[in-house]
């Protein structure tokens, strides 16, 4: 007891001086068991020892260093060890304030064990002089790692892979050095999910992180995802096979999980400002979904004698400016709403089957040319992919300067991104499309039923496939249709008036008619492109399949 009374207390300060050495776990280990050794050969008793990880934030390193020297100051410990100078101070503030505490009192040290440099207050002038160098020599160490560091990150970001862990959805693989992102098969489907729903329109952010939750996503620590992380995901361009660094944008290597296209929809619905989504915690079918022809306000609903619902707009009473001020039930809502759908669908089976014929023909008669534009913009693809591979080589064997080669890394670059849109926008057309616009028929001709059958949830999400919004003027409904439901509204009435001409006609006259509305047809399926890239909220179509097959 009395010989531990007379050794002195000391303190390790420990520091892994980049990311490579902290994750092969040699350097701190290594650094303790020398400290340790020193203390032991000097008499020291070893109290405590603080430890920084290079992965911590900044803020995280400039508190543990502060810690450690509050520490050191609330315990009257007078010794410091760290094994070298620039494990303590990378930085002339740092250093400053490290010789403000070896000042105050004469006992106070600090060595530097592979340093061989011990500093304290009666320190001579070449072991201060020393000590001022390595603190120099620290801050030129620091420099000039943030500068590799940096280089290494954007080489590594041009060759297409991502510099740190992947969002959520990824995993990485390969050895250290050699990782790379793929997908997480059991994490990918909940994202892939996540971008479905929020594309339909529908959903806030809340109801989105609460929808994902009961269907089982949860963070990497298995906590429920934040609002804020929710809103993170769906910014990410990662997911589509674009990096985001630093406010830059690189070309990925990874595989995507979705389509640039459903991307850019989420990226249309966050930015909206004008109406909110439909589903709302409240199970009022129109709330949220009508305005006011007059003020354009949200139209209110209120129960009234305890089973009647209601609706009227909402600003409208003493104090308002509306002067608009009819009530409407939701039943007359309703008929007026299956009344529009009535008119915007095919008339019947034998007028539904006439249509997909039409289109499913129009379809083979462009298969080829899209296969011959396929192929022409593959050859494009191709040759651009071989300039920026050349380039890079250039770029390596000095042949060319930096600001040359980032130059036409980015016009490269540009093109490419171009043309495998174009390739991916004409593959997905060959079937997609003629099967959307099958679809965009027979949910028109099946809209009464499913709507009849549905839910109010499922009624709701029919209705936002059909209308941006509905109108209340007085007792009447007058609908915003979607592009999907104009272009059946502009075409349908039309289309089954002349069908009802030629139903009694011979053969011939039907054949006549069939083949003089080809011509028609042919351009309204190939807006059938334009109408699913610009509206949102169909790639959830054959959620309602359950109600349309039964």
């Amino acid at each position: 007891m009395s010989e531990a009374i007379t050794k002195t207390k000391a303190v390790l300060y420990c520091r892994v001086s980049s990311k490579e050495q902290e994750d092969t776990g040699y350097s701190l280990p290594a650094q303790e068991k020398l400290l340790v050794e020193y203390a032991k050969r000097k008499d020291f008793i070893v109290v405590k020892m603080f430890v920084i990880s290079e992965s911590a934030s900044g803020a995280k390193q400039r508190k543990v260093f502060a810690e450690m020297l509050d520490y050191l100051e609330k315990h009257k410990i007078p010794v410091l060890l760290c094994e070298k100078v620039d494990r303590l101070t990378r930085n002339l503030k740092d250093a400053v304030i490290v010789n403000e505490w070896l000042a105050k009192e004469p006992q106070r040290q600090i060595h530097f064990v592979k340093n061989n440099l011990v500093i304290h207050r009666e320190a001579k002038s070449d072991e201060k002089f020393r000590w001022d160098i390595e603190i120099v020599l620290a801050k030129k160490f620091i420099s000039n790692l943030s500068e590799e560091t940096r280089k290494g990150l954007r080489e590594k970001l041009e060759q297409g892979w991502l510099p740190h862990e992947p969002p959520l959805g990824y995993k990485t693989i390969g050895e250290h050095g050699k990782k790379i992102p793929v997908p997480d098969e059991t994490v990918a489907p909940f994202i892939v999910k996540m971008f479905e729903l929020y594309g339909t329109g529908n959903y806030t952010l809340d109801r989105l992180r609460d929808e994902m939750e009961k269907q089982g996503l949860r963070s990497r620590r298995g906590r429920r995802l934040s609002h804020g992380r929710v809103h993170e995901t769906l910014r990410n361009p990662f997911y589509y096979g674009r990096i985001r660094f630093k406010g830059e944008y690189y070309d990925g290597k990874h595989e995507p999980v979705i389509t640039r296209e459903l991307f850019e929809k989420v990226q249309k619905i966050l930015s909206r400002k004008t109406f909110k989504p439909f589903f709302t915690k409240h199970d009022y079918l129109f709330k949220g979904k009508i305005v006011c022809a007059g003020c354009g306000g949200l139209v209110a609903w209120e129960l009234q004698k305890g089973k009647f619902l209601y609706g009227h707009c909402n600003n409208h009473g003493k104090s308002r400016f509306c002067e608009k001020k009819t009530y409407i039930r939701e039943e007359r809502v309703e008929e007026q709403i299956l009344e529009i759908i009535e008119q915007i669908a095919p008339k019947n089976k034998e007028m539904l089957d006439w249509v997909v014929d039409v289109i499913k023909s129009h379809h083979e008669g462009a298969a080829q040319l899209r296969d011959n534009e396929a192929q022409r913009i593959s050859i494009l693809l191709a040759q651009v992919r071989h300039r920026k591979d050349r380039l890079y080589e250039d770029k390596l064997d000095g042949q060319i300067a930096i600001d040359f080669y980032e130059r036409k890394f980015a016009e490269y670059s540009e093109e490419e991104e171009e043309l495998e849109a174009s390739l991916a926008q004409i593959n997905g057309y060959s079937d997609e499309y003629q099967q959307l616009g099958v679809v965009i028929h027979e949910l028109a001709y099946k809209a009464r039923q499913i709507y009849q059958r549905a839910s109010v949830d499922e009624k709701r999400l029919l209705l936002s496939q059909l209308f941006t919004n509905l109108v209340q003027d007085g007792d009447r409904i007058r609908p915003n249709f979607t592009l999907a439901a104009q272009y059946l509204q502009d075409w349908m009435p039309k289309l089954n008036q002349d069908y009802e001409l030629v139903k009694s006609s011979s053969t011939n006259a039907k054949d006549a008619a069939l083949s003089a509305s080809r011509t028609v047809w042919g351009r309204l399926v190939r807006d059938v492109r334009i109408i699913f890239q610009q509206t949102p909220g169909y790639v959830y179509i054959p959620n309602l399949a359950p109600i349309v097959e039964a």
